[in-house]
This record gives C-alpha cells, structure tokens and sequence, in this order.
C-alpha cells in the first residue's frame, strides 16, 4: 500500500513540476508604437540623399570597374578537365550496373553475371 500512495505522491509531484510557468502568462508582443513606426533608414542612406548623382556615379564607375576585369584562369586546368572526364566514365560505368547486383552495404558493386545461363562459379545444374 505505501508503494502505491509513492507511485501516486511521485505522479502528483511531476504533474505540478510540469505546471511551471516559466515565461509567464502570454509571449512578449511587439510593442504598437514599435510597430506603427517609420521604417528606420540605413546609415548610407543619408549620403544618397544629399548628393545622389555623386553616389549614382559612384556606383557606375565602380560597376566599369568590375566589368573591365578579366577572370582568372583556372588553376590546373588540364587537371580539372582530367578529372571530369574520369567523374563521366565512372559515371557512366555507373549507369550499367544493376541495383540488384549491388548487396546491401557493399562498398563496391560488381557487374551482374552474364544472362545465358553461365555460372559464376563455373557449376551448371547438370554438374551438380
């Protein structure tokens, strides 16, 4: 009988431990001034505003700029072009094999065993 009232104090004391409030009654609403209020402006915003034809020039001449840039050859080429003809036939070996070949948690799959009766091990059912 006392493992029962336990059993019963226990369940009643995590019930109340679960009635905590520890945000309190209702979520933090935004404040209606805050939401009614004027966007605020960026701080460059006040350059634009005092001169922008300067800031409309500045902006042309810094995108000349990037236009009249000549990117950078890629670094090893040759090796880059090598390495994607491999990730194509490799992805192209890929493309033949069958799903079925492949156990599950295999690392490697091999190919599946010609159609035609053939054996891999080198047994026929006459053999057996």
């Amino acid at each position: 009988m006392t493992a029962k009232r336990n059993c019963l104090a226990l369940a009643a004391l995590l019930a109340l431990a679960g009635c905590d409030d520890r945000i309190g009654d209702y979520p933090s609403l935004l404040p209606t001034d805050q939401l009614l209020a004027e966007p605020a402006l960026p701080s460059h915003a006040a350059d634009v505003a005092q001169s922008p034809q300067a800031t409309s020039d500045a902006l042309t001449g810094r995108a000349k700029g990037l236009a009249n840039r000549t990117p950078a050859p890629a670094v090893g080429a040759a090796e880059l072009s090598a390495r994607a003809d491999a990730l194509r036939e490799r992805a192209a070996q890929l493309s033949k094999t069958s799903l079925d070949a492949c156990p599950d948690g295999a690392a490697t799959c091999e190919s599946p065993a010609p159609a035609g009766g053939d054996d891999p091990a080198g047994k026929t059912p006459a053999s057996e």
